[in-house]
């Protein structure tokens, strides 16, 4: 089998930014960058892509000593070889790509290094270790990072678009209310109060019409002994159809109420506009319909 993918780059690490320096060539200019990589070389020998930054050296290290001589594409990068490593620098923040041919004395790594300048933001590499490797570990090895590279990417992108989904979603809700605003903003004080045997009481405060949408404000006050764990609440009109939709509580989304406290609740009321005028019952309870507490005066949307 024809095996082209042949040197990976296994792990990268990358630091925080830093900014572009001015750089003398030859210099021993100190870097921040702690990007790290393995490249596994099989053989018949092999090829490696180096992101660098303008502000940083670059290493480049081998298993045995190199042969003696070091060629490179470009001038405008600053190569020195010692024994078993090479140091590279770009000259100029806009270098262009070069690419250095390397060998070990022994033969055992043969491989084609491109250097090249990347952002400062972005991804690059201070230290490549170079390893010589069987062409079914290279393989093996470039396979797992095509993978990991491409995973990477879907995160990515499955992130962006589900921002730019919740931004869009959050610009149509404020459009929404704004245009409500134009039609309506009602605030209708309300009546309403029940208590079940467990001492646990409803408060209805306010109805919020805004636009053709309502909202039902209320206060959920614990009496008894023990936490009330809000689950369910419904919202039904004379025929028994429930017209209850999202719930928010000043408890966050646990919608406990300790005893001896109370929370506060906001209920949006689904088809408001077609229940203006009938009488509706409110009904909260716990999980499995426990410790039920039901207003059927005074809730009418007007």
């Amino acid at each position: 089998m024809n095996r082209r993918l042949l040197v990976t780059l296994l792990v990268a690490a990358t630091a925080t930014p830093v900014l572009a320096q001015p750089v003398i060539p030859g210099s021993d200019a100190t870097s921040t960058a702690k990007g790290e990589a393995t490249v596994l070389v099989p053989p018949q020998g092999g090829t490696a892509d180096v992101p660098v930054r303008f502000s940083s050296n670059v290493l480049l290290t081998f298993p045995s000593a190199l042969a003696p001589r070091v060629v490179q594409s470009s001038p405008d990068w600053v190569v020195r070889d010692f024994a078993d490593s090479v140091v590279a620098r770009a000259i100029t923040a806009r270098a262009q790509p070069t690419t250095i041919a390397l060998a070990t004395a022994d033969g055992a790594v043969k491989v084609n290094i491109t250097l090249r300048l990347v952002a400062e933001s972005a991804d690059a590499l201070a230290l490549v270790r170079f390893q010589s490797a069987s062409a079914d570990e290279a393989f093996r090895a470039a396979v797992d990072a095509e993978v990991a590279r491409q995973t990477a990417a879907l995160r990515a992108a499955q992130v962006s678009a589900r921002r730019s989904l919740e931004a869009e979603i959050r610009t149509r809700a404020d459009r929404r209310v704004a245009a409500g605003l134009l039609v309506r903003l009602d605030i209708q004080r309300v009546k309403a109060h029940a208590r079940n045997r467990d001492d646990v009481i409803v408060h209805g405060e306010r109805i919020v019409r805004l636009g053709d949408s309502a909202y039902l404000l209320f206060e959920l006050e614990n009496r008894s002994s023990v936490p009330y764990r809000l689950a369910t609440a419904t919202l039904r009109d004379r025929a028994g159809r429930d017209h209850a939709g999202a719930l928010v509580t000043t408890a966050a989304e646990l919608n406990v109420a300790p005893s001896g406290t109370s929370i506060h609740a906001a209920l949006v009321v689904r088809d408001a506009m077609a229940l203006v005028g009938q009488p509706l019952t409110l009904t909260l309870s716990e999980a499995d319909q426990g410790r039920p507490v039901s207003v059927d005066r005074g809730l009418t949307i007007h």
